[in-house]
This record gives C-alpha cells, sequence and structure tokens, in this order.
C-alpha cells in the first residue's frame, strides 16, 4: 500500500517513457528494419534520410501524450491493417516483396497517425504564436458582429474543401483509373469499409479540427506516397508517382482514425465508470 501511494506521481512519467520509447523502436524497426538496415539505408541515401528521420521522430516525440496517443496507435493500426489488406488482395497497390499486407506497414500507419496529429498541434502551435491578435481600432462590439460572418465563411470554405479535393484529384487521375479493370475489387468489403469511414468523419464532427487533420494528412501522406512510390516500395495499379487520388485519402483516412480512438477512450471511460458503481454498490 505504502509502495502504491509512493508510485502513484511517477506512474505518469514511466508510462509516458515508456510509450516514447515503444514509438521509438517502432520506427527503427519497421520503417528502417533493424538497427543493421538502418545504418545502411541512412548512409546509402545520406542526409535526406536523416532530415526525414529527425522529422519523423521529433514530430512523434512533439507534446506526446500516452493517455491519447496509445489509441491513436492502435485505431491506426486496426483501420490501417483493414485497409492494406483489402488494396493488396485486390491489387490495387503492390508492395516490392508481394506481401498482402507486409506486417511492417499496420505499425507504420499507426506512427504516420502520430505524426500528422503532433504536426497539428504544431501548426496550431505557431499560428498562435505568429498570428496572435493584435490591438486594434474597432470598436469590440463591431469587432464581435463580424466574427461570426467571418467563422461561417470560414467553415463552409473548409466543409467544401472535404468533397472538392478529392473530387479535383480523382479528376486528375481519371484517365488513368478509368483504364483499370475493378470487377472484383470493389466489392462488399470495400463499401463496408466506406460506410464505416463516413460514419466515423460524421461522428461530433468539429469542422475546424478535421479541417486541420485533413491538410495534414494530405501533406504527410503526399510525402510519404511519394517517397515510397518514387523508390518503388509500392507501385499502384494507376502506375502513377504517386497517384493524385490517393493524397486527399490521406487526409480522410486520419480524420477517421482520429474519431475512431476517441470512441475507443470514450467505450473505456464508461466501462470503468460502470465497474466503479459496481463496487460502490457492493
Amino acid at each position: 500500500m505504502i509502495f502504491s501511494r509512493l508510485s502513484r506521481p511517477f506512474a505518469p512519467f514511466v508510462f509516458q517513457t515508456l510509450a516514447n520509447l515503444f514509438f521509438l523502436w517502432v520506427i527503427f524497426h519497421y520503417a528502417l528494419g533493424g538497427w543493421e538496415t538502418a545504418q545502411i539505408l541512412l548512409t546509402q541515401i545520406g542526409v535526406p534520410a536523416w532530415i526525414a528521420l529527425a522529422v519523423v521522430c521529433a514530430l512523434v516525440l512533439y507534446r506526446s501524450d500516452y493517455r491519447a496517443d496509445v489509441p491513436l496507435f492502435i485505431a491506426a493500426y486496426a483501420l490501417g491493417y483493414w485497409g492494406e489488406w483489402w488494396g493488396t488482395t485486390r491489387g490495387v497497390w503492390t508492395y516490392w516483396n508481394h506481401a498482402t499486407p507486409p506486417d511492417y506497414l499496420p505499425p507504420l500507419w499507426a506512427i504516420g497517425l502520430l505524426t500528422v496529429t503532433h504536426l497539428r498541434a504544431l501548426a496550431l502551435s505557431l499560428r498562435g504564436a505568429l498570428f496572435a491578435p493584435k490591438q486594434s481600432p474597432l470598436d469590440n462590439r463591431e469587432i464581435a458582429s463580424r466574427k461570426p460572418l467571418a467563422m461561417t465563411r470560414t467553415r463552409a470554405f473548409k466543409a467544401a474543401a472535404f468533397v472538392m479535393l478529392p473530387a479535383l484529384a480523382f479528376a486528375g487521375s481519371a484517365p488513368r483509373l478509368a483504364a483499370v479493370d475493378w470487377s472484383g475489387r470493389l466489392d462488399a468489403n470495400f463499401f463496408a469499409g466506406v460506410a464505416m469511414g463516413i460514419a466515423l468523419l460524421l461522428y461530433r464532427l468539429d469542422i475546424d479540427e478535421a479541417f486541420g487533420l485533413y491538410v495534414c494528412g494530405m501533406i504527410l501522406g503526399g510525402t510519404y506516397e511519394w517517397l515510397g512510390t518514387w523508390m518503388r516500395e509500392w507501385t499502384y495499379i494507376t502506375r502513377e508517382v504517386p497517384p493524385l487520388w490517393i493524397i486527399p485519402l490521406w487526409g480522410l483516412a486520419c480524420v477517421a482514425m482520429v474519431k475512431l480512438s476517441r470512441l475507443m477512450r470514450l467505450s473505456l471511460q464508461k466501462a470503468n465508470a460502470a465497474r466503479h458503481r459496481m463496487r460502490a454498490a457492493t
């Protein structure tokens, strides 16, 4: 009992340290193939590889909170595995080793989601520091009257971007997509995934937060896709490097994964509350 009371203040620090070490291990073990392979890759590619590794590690560790990051990791692993399984077994994309999917991909989806969520947090922090509101000569009541209209217009633009950007991307890749035989690929699993994704996107939708995740997901997802297809780590059925249509899907997937992680946390909180009520009743 005494040990439990003394260790309680240190538990969050211990859990956070263990989570960070685990995330770094996933990067080196799955993304770089272990320490020996990492040394070879970093030596062969040189400075760009070191920069990419430093950026990913810094984003994963930036304001890391195991209470949020562990559910994010699990949610991204689960949805990432499903997406990779569907895409590789239907031949929409193929990896160099022809695995369906490679065992290292789901953990890297999880690391990718952590970089996206932390990049959004970093962007918000920088925006607050660089573009803090200044004193205005306008009357406070006039400013307050203008703000709702400006927010409405901004949110309308953000909502439109969720539709327009994928539409433009698919339009850009339309000739290549039209040349593909999609029979047997757009099956029940595909439509079930689409329905689940839409439901997650609409769950407690905060358009401002979702748009930030959407943009950060497209930025990092586009970077990962360009590197992966350029290095021929994987190849899409349309042979694009990278395909335009996959980039907005990265953003949408990141929003859905974040929503799934919150559902998981909410379910766990409700389960703990019910358990405490049962203990109190007995």
